[in-house]
């Protein structure tokens, strides 16, 4: 649910610093030789209506032309997409051997599957179950690779051929909730997307067990272990540093070589590190690579370590030093991790390290800096008490408890009322996604604070020309220190509906249809909303939604454009593998519990394959784009666009 590193994710296009020279692209011992290369195989997702999507991802294979079938990844990892929202997490650096791969099969496994979903802006669990209504175990999802862009894995020194598989989970496109039962049922067809590029340009987490750095060089190295794994290390990587990459090691930033500087001295093995980074093909001679830059680095204890649990959640109320957490996941020393329906505690005190994430700017943070609306992930000592409430003390009291609190980057939407210079006022409607009216603000200023007269404070961010009183707000930023509002937020993002991500989904009826599209051409097409099997249509934009009924017109979809050949990373351009690039797909359930997905990086190839594609046996049943809506043209740009027939 939360939007960390939201500012990130809504930059569409990203300058990419090209690199002097390539020192390494990674750690392997591959050589001209071995028969073996590198693939870099990510996760990410598509954002849907749930609070918790938690499934193991069991192995990823990949069909080759002259090999057949290999694994590439078995070993298995919990992971709940809803998280990936606004990154991608590096699952392995796989070691691959040499070949054209044309297809992957994905294995999801739902039998001890958490996923919950928002129901009167509270989560509540729900009852999984499979297209015949049976409880689900695995699913299958076979996913053919756009023949233009197969994964290529070729023979050089040092990993330099290393090429990046970019997997992606259609939240929105998987599932049919129905919120009209208790609990409210989902009902599951896993709907995935493999390419060799993301159709987006999110942060990739790299996190791991720090190897070694080089200073003078300026890199550090890190075997890979994802999301809450404890044990594996699935191969390693070479990070490189940055002059303006944010690190926060031990509760304490720094900036550019300093941070590396310190991230030198910790032990090497136990301390573990986590960087949201930037990707950037380079060229080598004969081959492509590529390096990762890194953006912002936690490490140490206020990360993690052997004495403390992690809790991450939104804080919706704080009375006195206890905060209320909605949302929260459990992070314990093992690796596993669940999430809590329920609200959860947090202690703190004097002694709790407070730092804000990915900001240079605040400074002095104690246990006040934390508020009602701030997102957050602290470290402390997990009990449960008689009362069954999941508990953190994170008030540091003891030598192994070094309580912390990690402020995260925080998402408001809501409406103009009005703006001045340094300043403006919203009528506000979530935090987060969840409803205002979950929060209750009690002390976090001397006076009631009043959600439809919610003050931002803007410092030298201007309000977007043109937005009018009335239109549409997301906030990025800071809730204000306890008790000393207002302002009530410290902002360092505004967004208008053109610059946040959206999505448009429509569904059809359990008939489907054939001719979902009034038109559909090599440039774009149109939904059919007089289509007798139409059941619904929506945009929607962070926590906004806009009914296509409401719409005098059925928008417009177009793609969006690839990135412009001669760019770094852009397909084409000096052989390099693009950063990113449109990706379409259709896809359905071809037998039980298995999908069968063909993905295209090409429009208009796509658009030519969807009269073929939807027929009688296999109409249109759901219809998921995701990128960029323009209200005054009525125009969505889409990045990715996904058929489910």
């Amino acid at each position: 649910m939360h939007s960390l590193f939201g500012r990130y994710a809504r930059k569409h296009s990203r300058a990419l610093v090209c690199a002097a020279a390539i020192i390494a692209a990674g750690c392997h011992n591959n050589n001209n030789t071995s028969g073996y290369g590198i693939g870099w195989v990510t996760l990410s997702d598509t954002p849907g209506d749930f609070t918790s999507y938690t499934v193991n991802v069991d192995s990823v294979t990949l069909t080759g032309k002259a090999n057949g079938v290999i694994t590439a990844v078995a070993t298995v990892e919990t992971v709940d997409f809803t998280k990936l929202k606004n990154f991608s997490e590096l699952w392995s650096s796989a070691s691959i051997p040499n070949d054209t791969y044309t297809a992957a099969t994905i294995v999801l496994d739902y039998t001890t599957a958490n996923i919950a979903v928002m129901v009167n802006g509270v989560p509540v669990k729900a009852t999984v179950v499979d297209t015949t209504g049976a409880a689900v175990t695995t699913q299958t999802i076979n996913v053919t690779l756009d023949p233009a862009n197969p994964l290529i894995i070729v023979p050089t020194y040092a990993s330099t051929s290393a090429q990046r598989l970019a997997i992606d989970l259609n939240l929105a496109a998987s599932n049919v909730v129905n919120t009209g039962v208790s609990p409210p049922t989902v009902t599951i067809k896993p709907f995935m997307t493999v390419a060799t590029s993301a159709p987006d340009t999110k942060p990739v987490r790299v996190r791991g067990p720090l190897i070694n750095s080089s200073i003078n060089v300026g890199t550090y190295t890190v075997y890979v272990r994802p999301f809450f794994d404890e044990v594996n290390s699935l191969g390693s990587l070479t990070l490189f540093n940055d002059a303006n990459t944010v690190y926060q090691i031990n509760g304490t930033t720094y900036v550019g070589s300093s941070g590396l500087t310190v991230m030198s001295q910790l032990s090497a093995g136990t301390t573990m590190t986590a960087a949201y980074t930037t990707y950037q093909p380079t060229a080598t001679p004969s081959t492509t690579a590529g390096i990762f830059h890194t953006t912002y680095v936690v490490g140490g204890s206020t990360l993690e370590d052997f004495y403390t649990q992690g809790l991450e959640g939104d804080v919706i109320a704080r009375s006195g030093n206890t905060l209320t957490l909605q949302g929260s996941t459990l992070q314990l020393n093992d690796g596993t991790s669940s999430y809590n329906e329920a609200n959860a505690l947090v202690l703190l005190g004097t002694a709790t390290i407070v730092t804000a994430e990915d900001n240079t700017a605040l400074t002095g943070l104690d246990y006040n800096s934390v508020s009602v609306g701030q997102h957050i992930i602290a470290r402390g000592i997990y009990e449960l008490p008689a009362s069954g409430v999941v508990t953190l003390d994170a008030t540091g009291s003891s030598s192994t408890n070094t309580g912390s609190v990690r402020i995260q980057s925080t998402e408001l939407w809501g409406s103009l009322v009005s703006s001045a210079a340094g300043s403006l006022v919203l009528n506000l409607q979530t935090i987060e996604n969840w409803p205002v009216s979950s929060y209750n603000f009690t002390g976090n200023g001397a006076n009631a604070v009043v959600p439809a007269s919610y003050a931002v404070n803007t410092g030298s961010l201007a309000v977007p020309a043109g937005t009018v009183a009335g239109a549409p707000l997301w906030v990025d930023g800071f809730s204000a220190p306890f008790g000393s509002a207002p302002p009530d937020f410290d902002a360092f993002a505004i967004n208008t509906e053109l610059s946040v991500p959206a999505s448009l989904q429509v569904d059809w009826t359990s008939a489907g249809t054939t001719a979902p599209f009034a038109t559909l051409a090599a440039t774009g097409l149109t939904i059919d909303r007089s289509n007798a099997n139409y059941s619904a249509g929506v945009i929607r934009i962070g926590s906004e939604s806009i009914d296509l009924n409401s719409l005098a017109a059925s928008p417009q979809i177009v793609p969006a454009p690839s990135p412009p050949t001669g760019t770094p990373g852009a397909a084409g351009s000096a052989g390099l593998a693009a950063v990113f690039l449109p990706l379409f797909a259709i896809g359905n359930l071809s037998a039980a519990n298995t999908t069968s997905i063909t993905v295209y990086n090409t429009f208009a190839t796509f658009a030519a394959q969807l009269p073929v594609a939807l027929v009688a046996a296999t109409p249109a049943l759901h219809f998921v784009a995701t990128g960029v809506y323009n209200r005054g043209s009525n125009t969505f740009t889409a990045s990715s666009i996904d058929v489910v027939n």
